[in-house]
């Protein structure tokens, strides 16, 4: 009789091996042997996708109890493998229930990786993140989408071991997000997208230093985060402009001493320029390469005042990524004349500009050219208009 290699390899081997296949064909294996029926349930990872459902089965209640079934099995006969790694980003209907002992179920299983995608049931954001999973010791990816994250007051919330959290359409409040950020000592890369709730956000974190936002809030306070390597911000404005504490250039982006990349939208420009804007912040960014302004309005003075102000505190800027969603007003361009006059701003490391404009932006216009005239070691100005 042949040999069975394949059967005789080392578990982690074998696991190493299957994890790389889509579950459905793993499961398949089932039907090999006897000693095959139930290998599958000791995988590491299980991802939980589109391809693991039948194609006949489209109503999104029957969807998810087919994947139920799935990890019935798999709590029926794993006892003792870990379950490093689960994602959910199937089209269907989670009972709550269901998914929340789940959830327990793997917390206890040495779960590294976490990521729940929007389904077809978390419109409203009633599933309630269950406090099991604060638990992990291992934990250090988790991305969630449209759930609530609201643990009791007297609850311990934070994760020893988290690198990256990523929060999509998710409820929960500026006190919460201010307990769980301190208690995850190890984060590196945190991005809140859509958040239910416009939040008072003040980011104290040693360690953290990719930073992504992309929601409505009410400030931004990131004098606490030394370490910020990376920090993209799209501030969308809170319908009730009562919540708007007065903010500025300086307090939020004046203290980002390490970054390197920084990408804002005008949107945030504006919500930073409710105070006065000085020519240059307190400190320069020495370590600023790449600066990316999207949908900057060359009819907003205040706006280009605190582009240029950024520039001026950038001394070793590499790379300008300019995105124009208007085009001049008279007294910006009137301005921008001024400026060109005077000597205060020079860009001796800009390598490579791109500007993408609206149709009706001149490629030798005045911006251009006062960017031209300030960088004498510019060797590509790309200019593309829509």
């Amino acid at each position: 009789m042949e040999i069975d290699r394949i059967s005789n390899l080392p578990w982690e081997v074998l696991d190493s091996i299957l994890v790389l296949l889509p579950l459905k064909q793993v499961v398949q294996t089932s039907i090999l042997s006897k000693s095959w029926r139930h290998k599958w349930t000791c995988l590491s990872q299980f991802v939980i996708d589109d391809k693991l459902i039948p194609n006949s089965i489209r109503n999104v209640v029957a969807r998810w109890r087919f994947i139920m079934k799935i990890l019935r099995q798999v709590q029926a006969h794993n006892s003792v493998c870990a379950i490093e790694k689960f994602k959910l980003s199937a089209y269907c209907s989670p009972d709550r229930s269901d998914l929340d002992q789940w959830i327990q179920y793997i917390a206890e299983k040495g779960l590294k990786e976490l990521i729940l995608k929007e389904s077809a049931l978390f419109n409203r954001c009633d599933f309630r993140l269950p406090c099991s999973l604060f638990s992990c010791p291992q934990l250090h990816h988790l991305e969630l989408s449209t759930c609530a994250i609201n643990p009791p007051l007297e609850s311990h919330i934070g994760f020893k071991s988290l690198r990256t959290l990523q929060l999509n359409k998710v409820s929960i409040t500026s006190c919460v997000l201010e307990r769980l950020i301190p208690n995850c000592p190890l984060l590196e890369r945190l991005t809140l997208l859509y958040l239910v709730h416009p939040i008072f956000l003040r980011i104290q974190n040693p360690n953290l230093k990719y930073l992504e936002i992309h929601s409505k809030f009410e400030d931004v306070c990131l004098a606490s985060s030394p370490s910020l390597l990376s920090v993209d911000v799209s501030l969308r404005w809170w319908d009730d402009s009562r919540y708007y504490i007065k903010s500025n250039l300086s307090r939020v982006v004046g203290h980002l001493h390490a970054i390197e990349r920084l990408s804002l939208h005008s949107s945030f420009l504006e919500f930073l320029g409710c105070e006065s804007i000085p020519d240059r912040l307190p400190s320069h960014l020495h370590h600023l390469t790449v600066f990316q302004l999207k949908d900057l309005r060359l009819d907003c003075m205040a706006q280009v005042m605190m582009c240029l102000c950024i520039l001026r505190s950038a001394p070793n800027l590499e790379k300008l990524f300019l995105l124009i969603s208007h085009t001049y007003s008279t007294p910006v361009e009137e301005f921008l004349e001024t400026q060109s006059q005077s000597s205060n701003l020079n860009l001796p490391g800009l390598k490579t500009v791109n500007i993408t404009a609206v149709d009706g932006f001149e490629s030798n216009s005045v911006l251009t050219k006062f960017i031209k005239d300030r960088s004498p070691n510019l060797e590509q100005m790309t200019v593309l208009l829509y």
